[in-house]
């Protein structure tokens, strides 16, 4: 039952109860009776005569009061309601025989009636400023729910390479807001669809409109189309189940998706969504296209970091051709030795980089000091040694990869506070750079240089163990013992999609002004 009806229903039983009478209403300005509503004899809902005079009635404010030919009066009441005028008819017997009597009691009964009619109108005008006012503080409110709504999105929601959960987040947080039965996402290449509230159409019926919509002039010119009736459309009858709609075109990737909001709730009093559920839904498909702009940015960073890395971990291979493949493989063990001592994977990932760009450093160091067969001189000792900070000046800069610095530093630190460069020892080391200072050296030592052969494994671990707590930190070296057998079956692999799923986790939120933090994990088995 609509609103319209519900007043006229209200109407006629407080006129019934002032007269004593049954009262039927019309709609004034096309004469149709909304209550009450048609009974099952079919009589018509129209008025049988002098309707364009009734119809004439609803734009004024005076009551009407006729005298019918069997000597009843007939009341017809115009009163406001909304952005319409209703009719109220009622009929009321006489009760005077003479005519002077007829006159003055026709008289007294237009005088009774404009009474009532003003307590209606009175009535009226305090509902709608009542009705206004209620209307306001909604709007504030939904304001200001909207605001904080929006707000927790942008805080919570991570940067990652596949935008889909991020989307689906956000229409999580938009279908209160439109008011509408059923809220869809369809991605640009129409591979994505999302739906949230009722399931009104099957993903396929979904891309099949987002084809018919982007034929829209006015969804192509303007970005929004808002849709009160979708069956008057060239291509609503392919669509039962859509009422009404609101579309919004949102940039998503080199191409455009749309959110979809269908079926504006029938308890409402709009049939069709407005400017208002238009300004509702927009800084939410607003959050849709950064998210997508995010993710693309994100892929290039990634792309960029990769050719970075890449570039970098050739040229120390360059250097020293001898060690080649030991960052990757030092990478590999320290990845290992991480999930031994329980670390996250984001932690996991900067354990992986931190152990490709271990020794970029060493692209500072002289050919004939990092390449000499023979022992080192004292000064050719502190120059090589100077490889950690040289690196640490290489990759400072590069605020995205930030947290993998201590670890490039601090690699070559002891346990007992004998190491370089800055003597630290015991937990004054970062963590991240005691599990490298234990995969760095079981390679070096298990690998063959000019001027030696590598170590036989099982001297490898014995050294190891026997450094505990003096070179080494004794809860890495315990891990150390208890995957002894994953770690010799590592072999070289080259630099692949391990190091480009490894950046999904390194490339976190560094302090820098991003509005969207980035917090990403290393697939369990990238590594």
């Amino acid at each position: 039952m609509s609103q319209l009806v519900l007043h006229a229903k209200a109407t006629a039983t407080v006129l019934h109860q002032e007269f004593r009478v049954p009262f039927q209403v019309f709609d004034g300005p096309v004469a149709t009776r909304l209550w009450p509503e048609i009974g099952s004899d079919g009589e018509s809902r129209y008025l049988s005569d002098d309707v364009g005079k009734f119809a004439g009635l609803a734009g004024s404010r005076q009551v009407q009061v006729a005298v019918l030919p069997n000597g009843k009066f007939r009341l017809r009441i115009p009163f406001a309601c909304g952005g319409t005028t209703l009719v109220a008819e009622g009929v009321l017997a006489r009760l005077s025989n003479s005519s002077d009597g007829l006159v003055e009691e026709q008289r007294r009964l237009e005088c009774w009636s404009q009474a009532v009619l003003d307590r209606l109108l009175q009535a009226e005008l305090l509902r709608s400023q009542r009705s206004a006012e209620d209307d306001l503080r909604r709007q504030l409110k939904n304001a200001w729910e909207l605001n904080l709504t929006i707000e927790r999105l942008v805080r919570h929601l991570r940067v990652h390479r596949d935008a889909t959960s991020n989307i689906s987040k956000v229409l999580d947080a938009t279908l209160p807001f439109v008011g509408a039965q059923s809220l869809m996402w369809i991605s640009g290449n129409l591979e994505s669809v999302q739906t949230r509230g009722e399931a009104l159409l099957a993903d396929d019926d979904a891309r099949d409109l987002a084809k018919s919509l982007r034929r829209s002039p006015e969804l192509r010119d303007a970005g929004m189309l808002l849709c009160s009736n979708v069956r008057e459309t060239a291509w609503g009858e392919s669509f039962h189940s859509l009422r009404s709609l609101m579309v919004m075109t949102v940039p998503s990737g080199n191409s455009f998706g749309w959110i979809v909001v269908i079926n504006k709730n029938e308890d409402t009093t709009s049939a069709g969504f407005r400017n208002s559920d238009a300004a509702a839904l927009a800084p939410f498909a607003a959050l849709i296209g950064f998210v997508n702009k995010a993710c693309d940015r994100y892929q290039e960073l990634k792309d960029l970091l990769v050719g970075l890395t890449r570039s970098l971990a050739s040229a120390v291979d360059a250097k020293d051709p001898y060690t080649y493949g030991h960052s990757e493989r030092v990478a590999r063990i320290a990845v290992e030795l991480g999930r031994e001592l329980n670390l996250l994977e984001d932690e996991l990932s900067d354990v992986y980089l931190a152990g490709l760009l271990h020794d970029v450093g060493k692209i500072g160091i002289r050919d004939e000091v990092l390449c000499k067969h023979g022992p080192l001189t004292p000064e050719e000792t502190q120059h090589i040694q100077q490889h950690s900070e040289i690196g640490h000046s290489i990759l400072k800069d590069l605020h995205q990869i930030s947290s993998l610095l201590p670890g490039v530093l601090h690699h070559h630190e002891r346990f007992d506070g004998t190491g370089y460069p800055a003597k630290l020892a015991g937990e004054q080391i970062p963590r991240i750079a005691r599990i490298l200072a234990v995969a760095d050296s079981y390679d070096a030592m298990s690998t063959s240089r000019p001027y030696r052969k590598g170590l036989a494994p099982d001297r490898v671990e014995q050294i190891l163990i026997d450094g505990s707590g003096a070179q080494w930190d004794p809860r890495v070296i315990e891990a150390f013992q208890r995957i002894v057998p994953r770690l010799r079956s590592i072999r070289e692999r080259g630099l692949g999609e391990s190091l480009r799923q490894a950046l999904d986790g390194a490339l976190r939120d560094t302090g820098s002004s991003r509005v969207l933090p980035v917090n990403l994990m290393v697939p369990a088995g990238a590594l």
